[in-house]
């Protein structure tokens, strides 16, 4: 089913799932559920212990059941039926306890499930016999669970936004004129950097010479801000407010759902409360289970997990068997494992598939947040909630929390119907993963690969902009910079995988939009080796000593300066319209954070892309964010390393010592050109060498130092978090633990401010500049 707009208008009423792919409709009659006894799963969990289960059919033994076959049903399209909606059934905050709703105790009725969500055909009891051990139903067929029908599912809408919450109605007004001032940067930029190409022609008709400086300074110019437009061109393709409803599934008539846990080495005690918090969200336990998916089948983990799994019969454990020489796709191989795993248990899978991450513990209403949108849409394939962290500093230094992409970006690609799935509490339609022939591996950013192959396929995919989980981001810089030199690496392979957004497989029902992502994320990602070599070039030509600014007349000087000191003021103006909406101060340190990881990001994609191995090629490897258990501990205020040790392993394993030098070598050149500006014979050509070197706005060089400094300052300040437990309210009855705050209040940091104030003085500065041309 091809998805011709971004979004279908959304329908207002009563909102229901997708009956069965079936021909047949049950009668009605008492609910059966997908998920046994407490004591059956019991049972289970001791036989799976021993990587053996035995089929209710056969009796037969099978050791290989750990490791099941992927599933790879999937769905006829003329099979899939519409939802069903009746506008008399939906209920507002309103009028959520009006007398004509259905009340809770009325005997519900079912729809007889003689075909899997995968599509599967599953024969009758005297037929053939199944091969998964399905329980067999009251209806007399193999069935892995029972539905609720379309009408029996209440969903209620408190607002007509899922951020009231979150976005003010200024903010949104701000949204709304952003495309206007984007465009005029456009038109600004392209005057300005026009112009100065047409003066450097004229110098050389003139003058005869060639004036490289300029010349290269006009293209390192345009090969830095090149990314930074392309960013600009793909919000130009969002236009108008974000509009997705605020909705809760309420009452017992839920789908059913497979969480698939994942972890990979991180710390017990974390898991173990994240999973205290999944076996205690507001659902029925009878209508999901919690899967853990161990990857590196830790004993520990194993073992700590039992009174857990004792206690709550919809949890289960399973540790993934690694075939030495065989690839295992690291996380995307752990959670197909895990979905094959679901159709051996007993009820088999469920119709809906969930991830969490070993960190990420979920808020109560996760489920129930989630699953209305896509009940409510046939075409939706899944919904990803964002990701907000406990443990960020309150500085943030290295911009961990991302709130850009959280906060900004990722609803303007929810508007413009491209929204990625973003890993963890990530909600889908099972049939259409099996559809697909399960979770992709050929990348790193399997989320993001799964995501875009459903726009593919012609299935929309949407982020909820709710606070629905809440994590940790990696403790460590070396942590925290393997996490996103990975994240790069994924990027580049999404692309190579969908073929950069052009004609192909897995790209024949997209949307331009959806392809101008896949390119533009890939393409940001590749030009960082460019820039990063633009940032090298511009203090190499301070201290080459030409001019990089050139012109034949005064005139001409002063409606360059003019032209420039307009552009720089619609670049600040943007900088701010774009960074209200997620926060102003995480603005700032996102345009830091991408300058400082420019060089990070180069060396990875130098070395997994271009260079052979004897150069020093090598594919990263993956690391879950908290599997890494240095000896450093920087942010622990009681546990942190000393200066000297702090200096050795961040100065090895972070480069810092490259950082050390590209300061005073940016700085150098500034102040060599201030000497030659001091030399010259008269006040005026002083003034003029100044204006046509170090200070055209709007001077790289400062820019590039302030933002590099923040791993130096970082190895001798680094920031303290408290301990967890100090972070954590712990719920008597249950045990679990909720942080205190879903985002912690930010602050400004030292560096920050000093771009700040930096910022704020070259804005003057370009003013008294455009004034002076009229004066001078």
């Amino acid at each position: 089913m091809r998805i011709g707009s971004w979004y279908l208008s959304w329908c207002h009423g009563h909102l229901a799932i997708k009956s069965s792919q079936c021909a047949g409709r049950s009668r009605s009659g008492k609910h059966s559920s997908l998920f046994p006894s407490q004591a059956s799963v019991a049972t289970f969990n001791s036989i799976m212990a021993d990587g053996i289960v035995t089929t209710p059919e056969t009796g037969s033994s099978s050791a290989d059941a750990v490791q099941p076959p992927r599933n790879t049903l999937a769905p006829a399209p003329d099979t899939i039926e519409p939802v069903a909606s009746s506008p008399q059934n939906v209920l507002s905050s309103k009028d959520s306890t009006r007398s004509d709703v259905q009340p809770q105790n009325q005997p519900l009725r079912f729809v007889e499930s003689s075909a899997s969500s995968s599509g599967d055909e599953i024969g009758p009891a005297d037929g053939p016999s199944s091969a998964a051990p399905f329980k067999k139903s009251r209806h007399g067929k193999f069935a892995y669970s029972d539905r609720y029908e379309p009408g029996e599912y209440v969903i209620e809408q408190l607002s007509e936004y899922d951020d009231v919450d979150l976005v003010k109605p200024w903010q949104r007004k701000l949204i709304l004129i952003h495309p206007i001032v984007i465009v005029w940067v456009f038109l600004t930029y392209v005057a300005y950097y026009g112009y100065r190409v047409w003066c450097n022609y004229q110098f050389r008709v003139v003058y005869g010479g060639l004036a490289e400086a300029s010349w290269i300074f006009i293209v390192v110019e345009g090969v830095i801000l090149l990314p930074y437009l392309s960013w600009m061109a793909v919000l130009l393709l969002s236009l108008g407010n974000r509009k997705r409803p605020k909705l809760r599934l309420r009452g017992e008539a839920v789908p059913t759902v497979d969480v698939l846990f994942t972890t990979c080495g991180e710390v017990v005690p974390m898991i173990i409360n994240t999973v205290r918090g999944a076996c205690n969200i507001d659902y029925p336990r009878d209508r999901y289970r919690i899967i853990i998916c161990d990857d590196d089948a830790d004993p520990n983990l194993a073992e700590a997990l039992q009174p857990l799994i004792a206690e709550y019969p919809n949890l289960v454990y399973q540790a993934r068997v690694k075939v030495e020489g065989v690839p295992h796709h690291y996380k995307a191989g752990n959670l197909q494992s895990g979905i094959d795993y679901a159709v051996h248990l007993p009820g088999g899978p469920a119709e809906y598939l969930a991830t969490l991450d070993a960190d990420m513990i979920p808020h109560p209403e996760w489920l129930r947040a989630i699953l209305p949108h896509l009940l409510r849409d046939p075409e939706l394939a899944l919904v990803s909630p964002p990701q907000t962290f406990w443990n960020v500093p309150a500085d943030d230094p290295l911009c961990q929390s991302i709130c850009e992409f959280i906060h900004y970006l990722e609803p303007r690609k929810d508007h413009m119907g491209a929204a990625w799935c973003t890993g963890s509490g990530v909600v889908f339609k099972r049939f259409i993963v099996d559809e697909l022939g399960g979770w992709p591996t050929p990348s790193m950013a399997e989320d993001q690969l799964l995501s875009f192959m459903m726009n593919g396929a012609g299935y929309k995919t949407a982020y909820l902009h709710e606070f629905m989980q809440v994590g940790m981001v990696p403790e460590s810089i070396i942590n925290h910079l393997k996490q996103r030199t990975r994240w790069a690496v994924g990027t580049l392979e999404t692309a190579q995988e969908l073929n950069w957004g052009l004609p192909g497989k897995y790209t024949k029902h997209m949307t331009f939009p959806q392809r101008w992502c896949i390119f533009t994320f890939a393409f940001n990602t590749i030009m960082a080796i460019p820039v990063f070599i633009a940032y090298f070039i511009i203090p190499a030509l301070l201290y080459w000593g030409r001019d990089l600014l050139v012109y034949v007349t005064d005139d001409q000087l002063r409606w360059q300066i003019r032209l420039c000191a307009i552009w720089v003021v619609s670049l600040r103006i943007n900088e701010i319209v774009l960074t209200l909406p997620s926060g102003y101060i995480q603005g700032q340190r996102s345009a830091m954070a991408w300058q400082f990881m420019t060089p990070y990001l180069a060396v990875t994609i130098l070395r997994c892309y271009i260079l052979p191995t004897w150069l020093g090629g090598k594919k990263i490897a993956f690391l879950a964010s908290g599997a890494i258990r240095d000896r450093l501990k920087e942010r622990s205020e009681m546990h942190r390393a000393g200066l000297w040790t702090r200096i050795k392993l961040m100065g090895i394993h972070c480069r810092i010592w490259f950082f050390v030098l590209f300061v005073p070598y940016c700085l150098g050149a500034a102040g060599l050109d201030w000497y030659r500006a001091y030399s010259q014979p008269s006040t005026n050509a002083s003034l003029r060498h100044l204006l046509v070197n170090s200070m055209l706005p709007p001077m790289w060089w400062l820019f590039l130092a302030i933002s590099f400094c923040i791993p130096i300052l970082y190895v001798f300040r680094p920031p303290t978090v408290p301990d967890r437990d100090d972070m954590m309210n712990f719920d008597q009855k249950t045990g679990a633990g909720q942080p205190k705050h879903q985002e912690i209040r930010q602050t400004w940091g030292f560096l920050p401010l000093v771009r700040e104030v930096a910022w704020g003085l070259t804005v003057v500065y370009v003013l008294v500049l455009f004034v002076g041309t009229f004066v001078y």
